[in-house]
């Protein structure tokens, strides 16, 4: 099965690779009212501000911090909410740009 696999109509694997080699997030929910689960693409927000740090146990930085990057261009200042597997709470936020990059903004309680 390749990373890019819609499993219904609701639930999306696509495609995130880098930090490993066939590496997906997981896209739940309708179009304007869904999320990701980012799994290992992202560890920290300040990579959602800086997409082309990377980290040393990545199979391919470069290709991990291209990925991040694509990935932010799509969502940034839509209703996609990203959920960072790794982030500490609050782990569930939407990305917005800030200038040539972009900022994690978190959810409220």
């Amino acid at each position: 099965m390749k990373s890019d696999h819609v499993l219904d109509e609701l639930v999306r694997r696509i495609p995130t690779p880098g930090h490993t080699i066939d590496h997906y997030s997981v896209q739940v929910g309708k179009p304007g009212e869904d999320g990701i689960i980012t799994g290992d693409m992202i560890h920290t927000p300040l990579q959602v501000r800086y997409p082309e740090l990377g980290m040393f146990t990545d199979y391919n930085s470069q290709q991990a911090g291209e990925t991040r990057r694509r990935l932010f261009e799509r969502i940034c200042e839509t209703n996609t909410l990203l959920c960072g597997a790794h982030f500490a709470s609050p782990s569930v936020g939407r990305i917005v740009r800030r200038g040539s990059a972009f900022d994690f903004v978190p959810m409220s309680d």
